[in-house]
């Protein structure tokens, strides 16, 4: 036997269930197209400033070819502003701590450098800003800073770059055997590039020196 004896109870037990739950699935319906549309939405518009935070680059990449500071600073500030969100910032960022490093203004450098540090979750641009901001305080000789970042530093793959640091903060504080070690141990590591051991070879010479 039917649930329902009669065409007439169907259509009442319909009438009943849709008056209880219609509204929640014309709800739930719309929330979804509302999702998908605006998710459609927020995906194109994401697309769309990357193309203008991509052409922003290039433009600093020209600028950084013809080195036209003024307007390095310029690109890389309204790419930071604009877009902070992207990879493109990050790598403005860098420009901007590289020009300020080689224009001796330190400071800033350091201020560029732990923007990155504080505000990114990628581990290869934390690697980068972190080698980069090490050699600024070295070269500012703020070596203690530079100690205190390197005993936080997880070396694993890095070894070379991390070690060699080390070597060059215990060069300046004229820690020779101290220096020596590291820059061996920097030369131990299987992963360092023929470049990198010519540097760290000439380290070592240099050292025999003094």
């Amino acid at each position: 036997m039917d649930v329902y004896s009669t065409e007439e109870e169907q259509v009442e037990a319909i009438k009943k269930w849709w008056n209880e739950n219609g509204k929640s699935i014309i709800a739930g319906i719309i929330i979804g197209i509302t999702a998908i549309f605006g998710w459609r939405g927020y995906v194109n518009h994401n697309v769309e400033q990357a193309k203008v935070a991509s052409i922003l680059y290039e433009q600093l990449l020209v600028a950084s070819r013809k080195k036209d500071t003024d307007n390095m600073r310029t690109l890389a500030n309204k790419i930071i502003a604009d877009y902070e969100s992207s990879t493109y910032s990050v790598f403005s960022k860098l420009m901007l701590a590289k020009i300020e490093s080689e224009l001796g203004n330190l400071e800033n450098a350091e201020i560029y450098l732990n923007s990155i540090l504080e505000n990114n979750l990628r581990d290869e641009f934390k690697h980068i800003a972190r080698l980069r901001l090490i050699r600024v305080l070295i070269a500012n000789n703020k070596l203690e800073s530079a100690e205190n970042i390197l005993s936080k530093t997880k070396l694993n793959q890095f070894i070379t770059h991390y070690e060699e640091l080390r070597g060059d903060i215990f060069v300046k504080q004229g820690r020779i055997k101290e220096a020596t070690q590291a820059y061996k141990n920097a030369l131990n590591d299987p992963t360092k590039t023929e470049e990198t051991q010519l540097i760290l070879q000439m380290k070592l010479d240099d050292l025999g020196k003094i």
